[in-house]
């Protein structure tokens, strides 16, 4: 073998790879200079668009609208990203437009703990409390599974000077419960006016929270601005808020005592809106002559029954009507009550009903028990209910509720569209008219498929509606964990 000729080659081989790693470094460099290029060259045609000659005062107003517009469902990342991500000069614009970032969001559904996620999600919010810089904020956690909420919550926490609304929903995490209120017991909140807490499953980890009756258990440091609480599940136990300036308040299943109630209820002198749903509310025998609760300035009631409570000392949910004196009683709300006591409401002008199974009987009592009564709401079908409307009172020869003008109609059947027309035409020749018939989309199909729409159209003034209503009336923000009518 000829070794000169084997050192040629092998030099002519380590020259080749020298030449192809130096012209590999070449295209390397090409290539970088080829992408800054072609970002100047794009950033230079991004420019060019008339929406950036726009001034980014502006620019910030079109970012806050589109925010607020209803986004598809198919988009997975809210719109102040998505802003974020269309070029620098967008970029730029979104990041500084601080009320594009005052929403935080966190929401988890896993089936372990995964310390991937919980890094995430600490950034994530970690960046939105950093640009939404000095402004209120709102938060909201919807917890699936395994989660330790403690550090997203204690980070979010060290900002409650500027926390507005808190919403929390967990389903079934292990010491839950306890870490919620390790982040929030001796928290001060100044401007918070929200809170809504919904747990599933009392789980504290070995520890125990005794509940103390009349004695905020979080928050302890002051929330003199909270306004609207709702407490669920075994929340209502473990993590009551401070109530006594609440103007707002909803509870929800919780096994609580009629002596705790009523303290509760006695130390909310300004409460105008109560909600109770599904609630175990048990009396003892003494109970029973109690005088009323009073609650002078309570506008707006609701209460949904449940179905399923068996329990001899458990105060039946249409009971509950007759435990309060309510002077300024306005509004009621009623869902899944198959009873109603003899009572009249002579102050109230507006009553809903949701899934009510009334018989006659219950319906005449209803029917007498609100003598001022001007709109009403109806959810379902309840044909006895819209004849009756129509039928004249053998002493005044009024139809009942004669002052009745607003009439709300979700999911009508067939079966009651000629029954909502005679009614209609009775109440006007007895001189008790309606002025005005809001239909959802089912109840307008139903009554065109019946040719009677016209009809309506030309009797009353008759409106769209979908079956959607803020409770209280005067809420000024959506309110998305009600779930009172559609649980």
């Amino acid at each position: 073998m000829d070794h000169s000729e084997l050192d040629r080659t092998a030099k002519a081989i380590e020259a080749l790879e020298l030449k192809k790693a130096h012209l590999l470094r070449e295209a390397s460099a090409v290539d970088r200079e080829l992408r800054y290029a072609k970002s100047a060259h794009g950033k230079l045609l991004n420019e060019q668009a008339p929406i950036f000659k726009l001034p980014t005062e502006i620019l910030s107003d079109i970012f806050m609208m589109c925010q607020k517009t209803p986004a598809p469902r198919a988009m997975q990342l809210p719109f102040e990203v998505l802003a974020s991500h269309v070029c620098s000069a967008w970029r730029q614009v979104a990041v500084g437009t601080a009320l594009l970032w005052i929403t935080i969001v966190v929401k988890v559904r896993t089936r372990h703990i995964a310390k991937k996620v919980l890094e995430w999600q600490l950034a994530r919010v970690s960046a939105y409390l950093a640009r939404s810089a000095t402004c209120p904020f709102t938060t909201s956690f919807d917890i699936v599974g395994p989660f330790q909420v403690d550090q997203v919550l204690d980070l979010i926490s060290a900002h409650a000077d500027r926390w507005l609304r808190l919403s929390i929903s967990v389903k079934n995490p292990p010491a839950a419960t306890l870490q919620i209120w390790q982040s929030l017991h001796s928290v001060y909140a100044p401007v918070l006016e929200h809170v809504s807490i919904w747990l599933t499953k009392l789980s504290l980890g070995g520890h125990h929270l005794n509940e103390m009756e009349g004695t905020p258990l979080i928050f302890r440091g002051g929330a003199p601005s909270l306004k609207f609480v709702r407490v669920s599940g075994m929340a209502l136990g473990c993590l009551q808020p401070p109530l006594g300036l609440v103007e707002t308040l909803h509870l929800s299943g919780h096994p609580l005592s009629y002596a705790s109630f009523r303290t509760m209820l006695d130390g909310i002198p300004n409460l105008l809106n109560l909600s109770l749903h599904r609630m175990h509310i048990t009396f003892r025998p003494g109970d029973r002559d109690c005088p009323p609760i009073v609650l002078p300035r309570l506008r707006s009631l609701r209460v949904c029954g449940n179905t399923d409570d068996e329990e001899v000392f458990t105060v039946p949910a249409h009971r509950i009507l007759l435990a309060f004196s309510a002077p300024a009683l306005e509004s009621i709300v009623l869902k899944d009550l198959d009873a109603f006591d003899e009572q009249t409401f002579p102050t109230v002008h507006t009553l809903a009903l949701h899934t009510c199974p009334l018989s006659a009987g219950e319906m005449f009592r209803m029917l007498r028990a609100f003598p001022a009564l001007t709109t009403f709401r109806l959810d379902e079908s309840l044909p006895d209910i819209l004849d009756l409307l129509g039928m004249p009172d053998g002493a005044s020869g009024k139809p009942p509720w004669p002052k009745l003008s607003t009439l709300h109609l979700t999911d009508m059947e067939s079966a009651d569209v000629e029954l909502l027309c005679e009614m209609i035409s009775r109440r006007k020749t007895l001189g008790a008219p309606l002025e005005r018939v809001f239909l959802d989309r089912r109840s307008r199909v139903v009554l065109r498929k019946k040719d009677r729409l016209d009809f309506l159209s030309k009797a009353v003034d008759v409106d769209r509606h979908e079956g959607l209503y803020a409770w209280p009336s005067d809420l000024r923000y959506a309110d998305n964990e009600d779930g009172f009518c559609f649980d």
